[in-house]
């Protein structure tokens, strides 16, 4: 049971474990050239992060051994997903599975936002570093 609670989002009310974070405390870190991120929330089974990307920027292509969730807030980039190639812009989302060489481009003229999703759970991230697999 979950029920609205003053001060955080949530309060569990069924007596489970729970947390909460302003994760407006948590400082950023750059994983690449013009990539930054925070690290919002992480589970034993996925990590979350909140990813900022300056216009230009690319992230080379890599792959990782985690399913990879991501909503775009802000900002366009594209992405090449295996042999397929995709342009995420405000309210998109994508899943690339595990394994999937990826890279991504920015290409508005503004900051790209994103919302991530790692399952499972990026060990590097929560260390503050980003070794994922490099495929060029």
């Amino acid at each position: 049971m979950v029920s609205q609670n003053r001060g955080s989002v949530f309060r569990r009310t069924d007596n489970k474990a729970n947390a909460t974070t302003d994760t407006a405390k948590i400082d950023f870190f750059e994983i690449h050239p013009n990539f930054k991120v925070r690290v919002v929330g992480n589970g034993s089974n996925m990590t979350m992060i909140y990813l900022i990307a300056q216009p230009g920027a690319t992230l080379r292509e890599h792959k990782h051994p985690h399913e990879h969730l991501g909503y775009c807030l802000k900002g366009e980039g594209t992405f090449r997903i295996g042999d397929k190639t995709y342009v995420i812009s405000k309210d998109y989302s994508f899943t690339i599975p595990p394994n999937i060489p990826h890279s991504l481009k920015i290409t508005s003229k503004e900051e790209y936002v994103a919302i991530e999703v790692f399952s499972p759970s990026r060990p590097d991230l929560v260390r503050r570093t980003f070794k994922p697999e490099e495929t060029k």
